[in-house]
This record gives C-alpha cells, sequence and structure tokens, in this order.
C-alpha cells in the first residue's frame, strides 16, 4: 500500500495508538475504533516499563532498542509529555548463585550493545540504601527507562490526530469483513460499516476473536498481571528495581500464579509494587491474596515498604502468545489485514517501534527492524 491509503486501526491502547501515529506521519488517512477509552486495557493498569535485559536476543532485544530511540525523540517531539525518564534499573539478586547468572546474562547482551554494570552488596546499597542487608548484589542496566502509560497513550493519539487521523470511541468492533481473500473493514456492533484499505488489529487480548473472522488463528491468550500501588514517598528508589526471577516469571509457560519483586517510585510520589501472571481468562478483577503476596515479596528485598500503606489494587490483562514474542505483520494469502498484539508486559516499550514496523508495511517503507521473527505466520508453521 502506498501512502494516501487508509487504514483502521482496531485498539486504542499503547500500540494501536503508536500506530496511528506512525500512520498518519506517514500520509496514511487512519480512523482509530476503540470500544471504550484510551488505555481502557493493559495500557492503563502497567508500569511503562522500558527495560532491555528482560528481551529475547536478537530480534525483541532489536525492536526493543530501536523502541527505546524512538521513544526518546518522542518525548522531545510530542506536544503532550508522558514522564519519560531515562532512571535506568537494577536487577537484584537474592542469592550469589542469581547474582552469577545475571552477570552471565550481561555478557550475553554487551554484544547486542546493552551494558550491565555489575553491583556488589555494597554498590546496590550505595544506589538504592533501602536493600535489604542479606542481597548479594545485582545489575545496572543504565539505557533502561521509565514512561506514564495513560499519559503516553493520550500523547500518540493527539500526534496522530495532529497528523489527520480520527480517533472514534466508543465504536466497538464486532467483526471483520472480508471480500475473498481481502479484508475491506470492519462492522461495529451497532451495525455500522467501516471500510478500509487496510485493518490494522492492535486490540491486545482481545485480538484473536477478531482475526478469527479472517479465518486466520492467533494462539492469543489473557495474562492478568496485578499491581499495588502505595502511599506517597517521593524520592525513595532511585530506579526501576526488578529481581532475577523476573525473567523466568515472564518466560514460563505454567498456568498458575508467577510473583516476582518490582518495585519503581513514580513523578507523583506513590510507589508501584508487582508483579503477577496468571493465565485465569478474561477475569479483571483484583485479587487480594495475589496483591499480598506482591507487598510480601517486594518487602523481602527492600524492608522499608512495610511501613508504608497501600492505596489500591489493579490488574490488567496482557497479550501472551507461545514463544513470549509479539504478533506483528500480516498472513499469507490474505491482504488488508495487519496484526500488531502479543507484547504481553512489553508493549509500552515496543510500542513506538511496533507503530513504525506497521506503518512501514502499510505503506512499502524500508522497515527499521526485521519484522521476519514477528510474523504471525509463525504459529501455523509451528503446528504443520
Amino acid at each position: 500500500m502506498s501512502r494516501g491509503a487508509d487504514a483502521a486501526v482496531v485498539g486504542a491502547g499503547i500500540v494501536g495508538a503508536a500506530c496511528a501515529a506512525f500512520l498518519a506521519r506517514g500520509g496514511v488517512r487512519v480512523t482509530v475504533l476503540e470500544a471504550a477509552a484510551p488505555a481502557a486495557g493493559a495500557s492503563g493498569a502497567c508500569e511503562g516499563n522500558l527495560l532491555a535485559w528482560d528481551k529475547h536476543v536478537p530480534g525483541e532485544l532489536a525492536l526493543h532498542l530501536r523502541s527505546r530511540a524512538l521513544w526518546e525523540r518522542l518525548a522531545a517531539e510530542l506536544r503532550l509529555g508522558f514522564e519519560f525518564d531515562p532512571k535506568g534499573s537494577i536487577v537484584v539478586a537474592e542469592t550469589p548463585a542469581e547474582l552469577d547468572a545475571v552477570t552471565a546474562l550481561a555478557r550475553e547482551l554487551e554484544a547486542f550493545g546493552v551494558h550491565g554494570e555489575p553491583l556488589d552488596a555494597a554498590g546496590l546499597r550505595a544506589r538504592e540504601p533501602h536493600a535489604a542487608s542479606d542481597l548479594p548484589g545485582g545489575l545496572l542496566f543504565a539505557g533502561d527507562a521509565q514512561v506514564e502509560p495513560r499519559l503516553a497513550v493520550e500523547a500518540l493519539l493527539a500526534d496522530a490526530r495532529a497528523h489527520g487521523a480520527a480517533v472514534r470511541l466508543g465504536a466497538g468492533v464486532r467483526r471483520l469483513r472480508r471480500a475473498g481473500e481481502r479484508v475491506v473493514g470492519v462492522q461495529l456492533h451497532d451495525g455500522e460499516i467501516v471500510p478500509a484499505g487496510t485493518v490494522v488489529v492492535a486490540a491486545g487480548a482481545w485480538s484473536a476473536p477478531l482475526v478469527r473472522d479472517a479465518d486466520r488463528e492467533l494462539p492469543l491468550a489473557p495474562r492478568k498481571g496485578q499491581i499495588v500501588v502505595t502511599e506517597r514517598a517521593p524520592g525513595l528508589f532511585a530506579r526501576k528495581l526488578s529481581e532475577a526471577g523476573y525473567l523466568t516469571a515472564i518466560e514460563t509457560a505454567d498456568e498458575g500464579l508467577q510473583v516476582a519483586m518490582v518495585v519503581e517510585s513514580t513523578a507523583s510520589g506513590t510507589v508501584l509494587l508487582g508483579s503477577s501472571r496468571e493465565l485465569v481468562g478474561f477475569d479483571r478483577g483484583a485479587d487480594l491474596a495475589v496483591a499480598g503476596a506482591i507487598v510480601d515479596r517486594a518487602i523481602r528485598f527492600f524492608p522499608v515498604l512495610g511501613t508504608l500503606r497501600a492505596l489500591r489494587v489493579y490488574a490488567g490483562l496482557r497479550p501472551f502468545t507461545p514463544d513470549h514474542l509479539p504478533a506483528i505483520g500480516g498472513f499469507d494469502g490474505l491482504e488488508g489485514l495487519i496484526v500488531a498484539t502479543g507484547h504481553e508486559g512489553a508493549g509500552v516499550a515496543l510500542a513506538p517501534a511496533t507503530g513504525e514496523l506497521v506503518a512501514a508495511l502499510v505503506t512499502g517503507a524500508e522497515p527499521a527492524v526485521d519484522a521476519t521473527p514477528f510474523t504471525p505466520d509463525r504459529f501455523a508453521a509451528a503446528a504443520r
């Protein structure tokens, strides 16, 4: 497809907003269709992490590094701010064996241009004085950052509008419309037909049923994650903090509950505590037992948190794929459909590069990142 074409983007979360912004910047006439409100799904129930150390190499890491550069550029370009904070992160080891493991990980990442500075016990506490006294150290990734995801969604949608896009809220998509082996638009829940040269499905965990309308399958499941928000304690932590076991929690295929320490101070002064992962269908309710496990895990690493009150708990459903990689691109033998989903907990980190890649696929521009690892056809190939 070329410049001047039209596209309907289904979903106004962080990925859909990024797709809309980059498509509009590329000269595509864009209509964003959102059933509820911007960031109403997983994007409104996450921490806004931009972490390199937990990404698969080389494909996902390349997408992340491109996104990281774009986030910095967007922070300077976009009219609306979104609390971009290049504060770095520390991976905290609980045992000497974990410290050895994360040090080995750092050596692997160094080959891809991601530098991790080893910290012994004293070095860890010099940078984060509230760390438990028995922790052996960790790894500092100075290039990691954070954004406020709800503000980022609004900023990207505002940029899309500034480049001519229309954003329609309360416009839930019921199904895709096909003409032979081509998707030609969508039908809304109220019956309205919205034609489009390309439909971009960026509906997060709700993407799979729409793709099925085009006789294609995505093995996508909603993976619930909860976050606890504490009372204000400004400046308690200088960086994003994650335990080394966080990577195991991300990559496991176990459907049961996974809890790993993630802690950070926000610009408003509150502290966010995570994280949990569990496959429980489309249940978005907060579970106080899980919240308690999150708090206990955080206190184990940073005992000072035991002095704070929890204000609220929220949960989001992240789109999970079996190989832990997003699905970005079209399907063989079917025109007019592109998917951008399956990022699970990395949607915010990977959104700008995903949007840029989708825009390149639609306009025929040269992609900045190789799209091959993310093709949605890989699942059908694996099944065969």
